[in-house]
């Protein structure tokens, strides 16, 4: 009869264990669905109440009987016995309970998966970047001068469940006009299979080299106030095709202390139109692909916090602003390193372009990019400085037709300001000369105001 109480005993505590996780789950969910969490907290309170009756039932059946086989005491004469105990629940009654119980543990335990799937989708996490700045010219349009609005950039990262993945990056900005534009810089949907393995489609930033995946476009992440030149957005004069509309696979490996990146992806063919980049939304009506890869290496130790990666890209450009149209085999391959550490920020990247003119058959151009940042952690204070260079054949019609495809060197320090954690002042100085189609060399002056929330 005690192992039967016992074993209705140890029913009755994973009884309690499963309301408590159920009591858990509600209270994850109570701001999300308030209608059903009350009915469920309802039903919570009634089987609390009978699991309370049933435990104190438990205790007084044990205490009976062991009162029942209470020993002789010590003088050798039998221990005066206790009144007697009430009959043994009858088995039917036994067998009722046990039933009841194990049905309650079922109800419970249904309530707390349906509770823990409702935790999968977490709604819609929203993020937000903006900065406001001015200048002796306007960092994205030269020509300008003054105070500018730059960009409001919006960052959704809906979860819709345990696996599945989403991001979306709606971005505002004044454009060359002053016309306020609405871009979908990023919109894809992915499925985490492992840390190793996460598939992503739709339209995302090319992953090649470092700092094209690392820094999106609210300014306040990064230590600078503006992106190399030549990795600027397409729209922004960016002579590299920085997003991509296609698929892509992410993920990393264990490798030792260390651990190993990756990107595989292929996408649209991209084309240049009006002389910017376009990567084709849409599809393209010629279903050229781009495709490519990068690997990377973060070791662990004493180089923690540094990176080092190699990346390659292939795609046949369409230069619609050339009559007849001419097709060009892009072909770039990049090497970078990465040391960010609490004190230092150490960033390099260098381009090698070898693309063949497919049309006019002026043969095969090779040009170059690249570029290198430093800067040091002071506290709220990061002072930085960046070099950047790019030598880009004016006989290449992949950078010919571009408006910003000219050759170029710029010098830059700048100082970063961390007001707090959410918010930063920019200011810096920099040097740009114009090498080949426009000799021409400028400087600037500028601060950025930038947030996040």
């Amino acid at each position: 009869m005690l192992m039967k109480i016992s074993f209705m005993g140890a029913r009755v505590i994973r009884l309690v264990a499963l309301t408590m996780l159920l009591g858990q789950c509600l209270s994850a969910h109570a701001a999300d669905d308030a209608d059903r969490v009350g009915a469920l907290e309802k039903k919570l309170d009634q089987t609390l109440d009978l699991v309370r009756a049933l435990s104190q039932r438990v205790q007084e059946l044990e205490t009976q009987l062991a009162n029942s086989k209470q020993p002789a005491g010590t003088n050798g004469q039998v221990a005066a016995q206790p009144p007697a105990a009430k009959p043994a629940e009858p088995a039917q009654e036994q067998a009722e309970t046990t039933a009841r119980i194990a049905s309650l543990e079922q109800e419970v335990s249904q309530m707390a998966a349906g509770a823990a799937r409702a935790s999968d989708d977490t709604g819609l996490p929203m993020h937000g970047f903006a900065d406001v700045g001015a200048g002796n010219h306007n960092p994205q349009f030269p020509e300008y001068k003054g105070f500018d609005i730059a960009e409001l950039d919006f960052f959704l990262t809906p979860r819709l469940g345990a696996r599945t993945r989403a991001l979306f990056e709606l971005n505002f900005e004044v454009g060359q006009d002053g016309s306020l534009g609405v871009d979908l810089e990023r919109a894809h949907i992915g499925y985490q299979f492992s840390d190793s393995a996460t598939v992503w489609l739709g339209r995302f930033h090319t992953p090649f080299g470092y700092y094209n995946t690392a820094f999106h476009h609210g300014q306040e992440i990064a230590t600078s106030l503006r992106r190399p030149r030549f990795l600027e957005f397409e729209d922004h004069g960016g002579v590299m095709p920085a997003h991509t509309v296609g698929a892509w696979l992410t993920g990393y490996e264990r490798v030792g202390d260390g651990k190993v990146t990756y990107d595989l992806f292929v996408g649209n063919s991209q084309r240049i139109v009006d002389g910017t980049l376009d990567m084709n939304n849409l599809g393209n009506t010629n279903g050229n692909a781009i495709y490519g890869g990068n690997v990377g290496w973060l070791p662990s130790g004493s180089l923690d916090g540094l990176k080092v990666g190699v990346s390659a890209f292939s795609t046949r450009i369409d230069i619609q602003d050339l009559i007849p149209e001419h097709y060009v085999r892009l072909n770039n391959y990049g090497v970078y390193s990465v040391y960010d550490t609490d004190m230092w920020e150490w960033l390099a990247e260098i381009y090698l372009f070898n693309n063949e003119d497919l049309t006019g058959h002026t043969g095969t151009h090779r040009s170059e990019a690249g570029f290198a940042q430093l800067g040091y952690r002071a506290g709220r204070l990061i002072p930085y400085l960046r070099y950047e260079r790019a030598a880009l054949q004016q006989a290449d019609p992949y950078f010919a037709v571009q408006h910003f495809g000219q050759s170029y060197y710029r010098e830059a320090l700048g100082l970063r300001f961390d007001i707090d954690v959410k918010s930063a002042v920019k200011l810096e100085f920099s040097n740009t000369q114009l090498t080949d189609r426009n000799l021409t060399d400028f400087g600037e002056a500028l601060i950025q105001y930038a947030i996040r929330f």
